[in-house]
């Protein structure tokens, strides 16, 4: 591959497909059979460290939008995320962020663009504006195949799962922005219940 074309981390894929293989009968049978065969394939194929295309990682996402609704879709993804942020790629990331600033969801959305640098290249950067009860996660210069719905419900549940992983309550909404070429804001809100 070009050194400038976005890819993702082929970890990353295999823990959706994981993910898929872990969800409960129908969701389960519907997720693994809307998969393209040839992406499963491929996605079988790479090591752990791997990078593989962007716009098949998009592909891969999208089949969750495809088969859940919103709210199936990111529980989905939080379950995703929470497996991952006690994974070897992520949990030294997580400890970090609570040493650092304190034990709350805030604390682990700021790392955000540092876990995407782990997992992509070239797919666009992350910033952060943080409140004291909720952040704005703004991605810019995406790849038209990140503008989908599939990856907003993915960084929305996603985010969701940094709630719930700190034992908050919350919502996270994800859009892009009508405004701004390739750009997604996701706005994230907690509370202590």
């Amino acid at each position: 591959m070009a050194d400038d074309v976005p890819v993702v981390r082929a970890s990353y894929a295999k823990t959706v497909i994981a993910t898929m293989k872990g969800r409960p009968g129908l969701e389960r049978e519907l997720l693994l059979k809307r998969l393209d065969p040839q992406l499963r394939a491929e996605i079988r194929e790479y090591g752990l460290f791997d990078w593989m295309s962007a716009d098949r990682f998009a592909a891969l996402v999208n089949c969750v939008s495809d088969v859940l609704d919103v709210k199936r879709a990111k529980m989905f993804w939080r379950a995703n995320l929470l497996g991952s942020l006690e994974g070897a790629l992520l949990s030294s990331l997580r400890l970090g962020a609570v040493a650092l600033y304190g034990n709350h969801p805030g604390a682990l959305l700021r790392m955000t663009p540092h876990a995407s640098q782990l997992v992509s290249k070239h797919c666009g950067a992350c910033t952060v504006t943080e409140h004291s009860t909720s952040v704005t996660l703004r991605f810019e210069g995406l790849p038209a195949s990140f503008c989908t719905p599939g990856l907003l419900l993915l960084w929305s549940g996603g985010s969701e799962s940094c709630i719930e992983r700190m034992k908050h309550e919350g919502n996270a909404e994800a859009a892009l922005d009508p405004h701004a070429h390739g750009v997604a804001l996701v706005q994230v809100e907690w509370y202590r219940p």
